[in-house]
């Protein structure tokens, strides 16, 4: 038999049905017809080869920090470019492998993951440091000497605390980490077919008390793939589920739901779409007390939730190109929020002859 996946048009068109919550009751989800504040493509790179930006990160200075990697003559090796608030530079000597992961607390203290390795920029030079077995995912940093590292395919974060990287064990496996204080630390990711959210307390790490859900299907499998702290009673996590199926034909089916945890300072609202659509893929505070929510990564849609209210919108591109969102982040103190990616042309996928892309908010 043959396997039929769910087009992202379709998807997408079908995400806008509210989400069925865990407790039974209708959630107010995303609704057709309402409009997300304004994002614009600031920058396409026009580097030589082929280059994608994987994560970035934003400095209350407005200073912006993306890695990724690019592919010059069949030849890979990571790249990083920062934004200085005029005009973007490509940091030299950036490591020679796929960057996953960045995150900085200032100009001269900036980090990126690649396989099992971590690098650090001081402002002048890189220097690389090995993580064992680890290969980091995402990251974030509470301070100079206070940076988490998570990789989604392991129960242990590595902590750097300013002198070595040390293995933290968790209590599940964690996709996404946000570093709200020294004290206070968030990571989200699954424990076998389960969303786990997980709390740092400034000694340990547990898990935290979430509801039971019901998943659409006994093969169903739920994943959160991000999570923001807006405040410690405002957390976002966010991901989807999926489960195998077949059609009225007998085709294999591969299904899906959006999944999104809500934490208000005394409950947990959980909620799986009623329908099938591509999961959400990262979440990150707008500065204002609500989120931006992107669903799937390529030729993605933005939400901006306010209150019990989303509102959507295609990510901008340029005609005759698709796009790929991978991350989004936003400066510290203000609303602006910045996203990194790539676009290619609309055609052969073959060569999809890939530029790193930069779009922003406000």
């Amino acid at each position: 038999m043959r396997t039929v996946l769910v087009s992202a048009v379709t998807a997408l068109g079908l995400a806008c049905m509210p989400a069925v919550a865990a407790s039974g009751v209708t959630h107010q989800g995303p609704q057709a017809g309402q409009t997300a504040s304004a994002w614009r493509l600031t920058r396409v790179n026009t580097l030589p080869g082929d280059d994608v930006l994987n994560d970035l990160t934003v400095l209350g200075n407005g200073s912006v920090w993306a890695a990724g990697h690019r592919v010059v003559n069949g030849r890979q090796r990571g790249l990083v470019q920062r934004f200085d608030g005029g005009s973007w530079t490509v940091i030299p000597g950036s490591p020679p492998y796929e960057l996953k992961a960045v995150t900085a607390t200032s100009n001269r203290d900036v980090w990126v993951f690649g396989p099992k390795k971590a690098a650090r920029w001081n402002g002048r030079a890189w220097t690389t440091l090995s993580l064992g077995g680890f290969s980091a995912t995402d990251a974030d940093a509470a301070g100079a000497k206070d940076v988490w590292a998570v990789a989604e395919s392991s129960a242990s974060a590595r902590h750097w605390n300013g002198s070595s990287w040390k293995s933290v064990r968790l209590p599940a496996r964690a996709a996404a980490v946000d570093a709200f204080t020294a004290g206070d630390v968030w990571a989200a990711g699954t424990t076998g077919d389960r969303p786990a959210i997980m709390r740092w307390n400034g000694r340990s790490w547990a898990l935290a008390p979430t509801p039971a859900i019901k998943l659409p299907a006994p093969d169903a499998a739920a994943v959160l793939n991000d999570i923001a702290v807006v405040s410690p009673a405002n957390v976002w996590a966010v991901g989807g589920v999926t489960w195998e199926g077949a059609d009225d034909e007998g085709d294999d089916v591969t299904y899906g739901r959006t999944l999104v945890m809500h934490w208000n300072g005394r409950s947990w609202d959980t909620s799986i779409g009623a329908a099938n659509a591509q999961p959400y893929t990262e979440v990150e505070p707008d500065g204002q007390g609500g989120v931006w929510v992107v669903q799937g990564s390529w030729n993605p849609t933005l939400w901006h939730v306010t209150g019990s209210a989303w509102r959507g919108a295609p990510l901008p591109h340029k005609a005759g190109t698709d796009a790929v969102l991978f991350s989004i982040a936003r400066r510290p103190g203000t609303a602006t929020v910045w996203g990194a990616g790539f676009t290619v042309p609309q055609g052969d996928p073959d060569d999809p002859s890939a530029n790193g892309a930069f779009w922003r908010t406000r």
